[in-house]
């Protein structure tokens, strides 16, 4: 193979990479959006238009194990947060990881603030961080979330922590 080959082979790889870069960068940008989209539709406490961030048949399991399909069931579970432990609570999301999984894929990786919860008797909580793994989905355009699972992590326990030192 010829030099000048090599080098329009070399030359076309970068090229297409370079696309694919492209490509990731403008998906990454978009799912960032649309998070920030729907950390701003929660905060105004409407769970119907919260839950019609998730797709048909889309799921959402929450840190206190409830679980909904499809938008009309996570409208209810996101409904009946807001009304009790979220009533007041104001949130922040920070996407931490995307991972393309295919074309129109992608595994997230989100920081979850939430400031002024309740607890089940009324009481304020401290800020809670829960982490939230979730698939989100390109339909068209739109970037949908298929499958969300927050949970809180939970302290190391001191003998642990002691060992790492």
């Amino acid at each position: 193979m010829s030099t000048l080959s090599k080098t329009t082979i070399a030359a076309l790889t970068l090229f297409m990479l370079a696309g694919q870069a492209a490509a990731a960068t403008k998906d990454d940008d978009a799912i960032k959006a649309r998070v920030a989209a729907f950390i701003d539709t929660f905060n105004k406490g409407d769970a119907k238009a919260v839950a019609a961030f998730w797709i048909e048949d889309g799921t959402l399991v929450t840190p206190v194990g409830m679980m909904g399909t499809g938008p009309a069931e996570i409208e209810k579970v996101i409904a009946g947060d807001l009304e009790h432990f979220l009533k007041g609570a104001k949130m922040e999301m920070k996407v931490t990881r995307i991972r393309a999984v295919g074309k129109d894929a992608a595994w997230l990786d989100i920081e979850h603030t939430v400031n002024g919860a309740m607890t089940p008797d009324g009481k304020p909580m401290p800020t809670v961080t829960f982490h939230v793994p979730s698939l989100w989905l390109k339909k068209g355009k739109t970037w949908m979330i298929a499958d969300a699972r927050p949970y809180a992590l939970m302290p190391v326990p001191a003998d642990k922590m002691a060992a790492k030192k």
